[in-house]
């Protein structure tokens, strides 16, 4: 949004402007009558917003980065959050990677003047009252809702693209970006050569349906290398098996050909397309099993030998077996977390478990839970989803920013995520397995036939787990990286040593908890000196 039109809405109603206001934006607004600094950020949180404040200064800006130009503002690293992004490979929750730092909520508006601070909320996904509208009107609302938040973010004056996938929610943007645009549409996709890790055909046909002018890049093992760059435009650390440097890769193929790109980031959340939420459901079958009957049989599915393959039914039960002995209350997440507490521990210094075994890491994750006015399981997923998810989304496309491309979401228009909270969940999963039921009806005669009902959703895979395993340049480089940690004092090297060998011996897919740790060194090094005292531990008497 505009700086004058939000400074006039401010002026005409204060605060209750922020609930008027749609679009992506981070904004800070001196109110000289009111002796106030009021902060905002936009609905969905496609802006960040960071803050520090103690007894006599309050600080505020962009990037964690900025605030710290103030010199006496000390660097410190908080392991509570290090311990988070290890689990989910993101940081979850208002604290940062910076002790005292945090992060402002999307859809919240920080006031602070003489009498304090305070926080508020001004918008947040309903999902407790259910649409009237019978299945057909449905349909009928959601296109038109689909056609606005692409128009909205179309500009005739500039070269638009579309990172395209093959699935549903990007080629349903792209779609609606080709009808309703003046301009022909550049767009890019990725592929990696290996077998069932390759989409790239789904991508290079839907841009060949509406005549767009398509680039496919190559993720090459050698690519991996460029996380050394990459990591230095991360606020934070966060990692998806390399998705991250594909979005890279997408990006410099993007400058210079277009000035904006549209994606479909965020359509998962809005209809219920994640795998996962398909394990939610089953999983509400065999949670009520007594333990004495359901833990010996988890335990020997969880230790079936890994597959080259991205989605095997034995991959797939495998991975479910492992994620069942997570707690319930964290809904989908549960079967995106990688450690518990008895992994943090083996993994984990003495000195800093100390630190962090007092400490219900969890917390964040339960409180999204708590706060959901969903009616049902899926609902309360995805709600919680909208809190955490989707910010890893945004920033990973955040970026490309340094490549001066402009990225527009509208999967995460504030219209359409309300109409679809209130869809009711059945016409999300269909039965049960049938995923984003109700775009699929919308979509009819807009998207190919091969596109709308094709079953093998990959979700941007690339093959990092057998990279570490057969890939010279991949191994070296993780193994080589991940030995920074040794010198930090933060992780215990035979624990490290010993996920290393399972992942080489096949023992277990730990590409993900491998790729985490360098993701991490990489930041830590980029980020901190390796002499400098970055955190407080406490003694440990031996």
């Amino acid at each position: 949004m505009d700086g004058k039109v939000l400074a006039a809405l401010y002026e005409q109603s204060g605060v209750k402007a922020f609930s008027q206001m749609d679009g992506k934006f981070a904004l800070g607004i001196w109110d000289r009558a009111e002796e106030t600094v009021v902060l905002a950020r936009d609905p969905l949180g496609i802006e960040p917003v960071y803050f520090y404040e103690d007894a006599t200064r309050f600080i505020f800006a962009s990037a964690p980065a900025h605030i710290f130009v103030d010199p006496s503002v000390s660097k410190r690293l908080n392991l509570a959050a290090l311990a988070k992004f290890l689990m989910f490979n993101y940081n979850p929750g208002a604290d940062t990677f910076y002790q005292g730092v945090k992060k402002l909520r999307p859809g919240h508006f920080l006031i602070v003047n003489r009498a304090g601070m305070r926080i508020e909320r001004y918008w947040k996904p309903a999902f407790a009252t259910s649409t009237e509208l019978r299945e057909d009107e449905v349909i009928d609302r959601l296109r038109d809702c689909l056609h606005r938040a692409v128009g909205k973010r179309l500009d005739g004056s500039k070269r638009p693209g579309v990172f395209v996938s093959g699935g549903l929610d990007s080629s349903t943007v792209l779609a609606l970006t080709s009808k309703l645009g003046n301009r022909r549409v550049n767009t890019f996709s990725y592929r990696c050569k290996a077998d069932s890790f390759d989409e790239s055909h789904y991508a290079k046909r839907m841009a060949n349906s509406v005549g767009a002018v398509h680039h496919e890049l190559e993720y090459r093992e050698s690519d991996i290398l460029k996380l050394v760059d990459i990591v230095k435009e991360m606020n934070e650390p966060f990692c998806d098996a390399g998705i991250n440097i594909a979005t890279h890769i997408l990006g410099l193929a993007a400058q210079g050909e277009v000035d904006y790109i549209l994606t479909g980031d965020g359509g998962d959340e809005l209809f219920g397309g994640h795998p996962i939420y398909e394990a939610d459901k089953i999983s509400r079958w065999i949670d009520p099993v007594p333990s004495v009957i359901k833990s010996p049989l988890l335990y020997g599915l969880s230790q079936l030998p890994d597959s080259d393959k991205k989605k095997t039914m034995l991959v797939k039960v495998k991975r479910f077996a492992e994620s069942m002995k997570y707690p319930a209350d964290l809904l989908s997440h549960r079967w995106r977390i990688y450690y518990d507490r008895k992994d943090l521990e083996k993994l984990l210094s003495r000195e800093v478990w100390e630190e962090l075994k007092h400490l219900n890491l969890y917390d964040d994750m339960f409180s999204f839970t708590y706060e959901s006015d969903g009616q049902d399981l899926l609902s309360r997923s995805l709600y919680s989803d909208y809190q955490t998810v989707v910010d890893f989304y945004l920033r990973r496309n955040d970026l490309n920013r340094s490549l001066g491309l402009e990225n527009h979401y509208p999967m995460l228009d504030r219209e359409l995520v309300d109409f679809c909270a209130a869809i009711p969940s059945r016409l999300k999963i269909h039965g049960w397995f049938d995923t984003k039921y109700v775009l699929k009806k919308a979509a009819e005669g807009l998207l190919p036939e091969q596109i709308l009902h094709r079953k093998d959703k990959l979700g941007h895979s690339i093959p990092m787990k057998n990279w570490i395993r057969e890939s010279n340049v991949v191994r070296e480089f993780v193994l080589e990286t991940i030995s920074g940690q040794k010198k930090r004092g933060l992780f215990q090297p035979a624990a490290i040593s010993k996920m290393v060998n399972d992942h080489l011996e096949k023992k277990h897919n730990n590409s993900h908890r491998l790729w985490a740790l360098t993701v991490l060194e990489a930041w830590l090094s980029s980020r901190f000196d390796r002499n400098d005292t970055y955190f407080h531990l406490p003694t440990v008497t031996q």
